[in-house]
């Protein structure tokens, strides 16, 4: 059952897609990413599945939960224009994990990170099709404990493709990722697809709330459908 919220703490960034802190009634708190924000639901999607995945094969990223906003939740937080995005998104909205003592890591402390993180995160976005994660905008975190963290999965474009039905199967990095090209890095996109099983796929697709599905016009089935052909696709030597 989906968690309600009941505050707005604070909006984290600028921009259209105004994610912000959030504390449901259950006393939880997530990064609220809107539905009636620029990328829509179907980006809503795109980074619920992404962060299963990416959760499944082992990488570390913050739980994703699927949040009620309430449509009579009084402005709390933020500016007229985030306010009128809020009453734009009653519903089902997406809602990922806050990490208290996590902050953003530069540049310059990338080359500081494990290798089997990156190894894990090179096969993740390869398979996801991830093409915002650059040197300038890594989307990495790393809390007190020393844990990194792999955030922002909604530039994805497997899920949008698929909508499309322009989903190819592609075992390299996207070119402008930070990690293309480093041979160093000894991952298998191939391998990760293996590991993804048809109950596990299922599981996650039967979690996307009914408008997401609509906003990317799928049948849930059609959605499992053609996943399925991707991982294959991938699998396939």
């Amino acid at each position: 059952m989906a968690e309600t919220v009941a505050v707005v703490h604070r909006v984290l960034a600028s921009g259209s897609s105004f994610p912000s802190l959030v504390q449901t009634v259950q006393g939880r708190r997530y990064v609220l990413k809107l539905a009636g924000a620029g990328p829509g639901r179907r980006a809503l999607a795109t980074e619920y599945v992404a962060i299963a995945l990416a959760r499944h094969l082992g990488l570390d990223v913050p739980e994703a939960h699927v949040l009620d906003l309430p449509h009579d939740l009084p402005w709390q937080a933020g500016t007229d224009e985030f306010y009128e995005t809020l009453q734009r998104s009653p519903g089902p909205n997406l809602g990922v994990a806050f990490i208290p003592d996590a902050r953003d890591l530069k540049a310059a402390e990338l080359p500081t990170l494990p290798r089997e993180f990156l190894s894990r995160l090179a096969a993740v976005d390869a398979l996801l099709q991830n093409v915002d994660r650059t040197t300038v905008n890594p989307n990495i975190m790393r809390d007190e404990a020393g844990t990194c963290w792999a955030i922002d999965f909604g530039a994805c474009l497997l899920i949008e493709r698929i909508a499309r039905g322009s989903a190819v199967a592609r075992l390299h990095l996207p070119r402008n990722h930070f990690l293309a090209g480093e041979a160093a890095l000894s991952y298998s996109v191939r391998a990760a697809a293996e590991t993804i099983g048809s109950s596990r796929l299922e599981a996650i697709i039967e979690g996307i709330p009914e408008p997401w599905l609509d906003d990317l016009a799928l049948a849930r089935p059609e959605l499992l459908l053609r996943l399925q052909a991707y991982l294959d696709a991938v699998r396939r030597p």
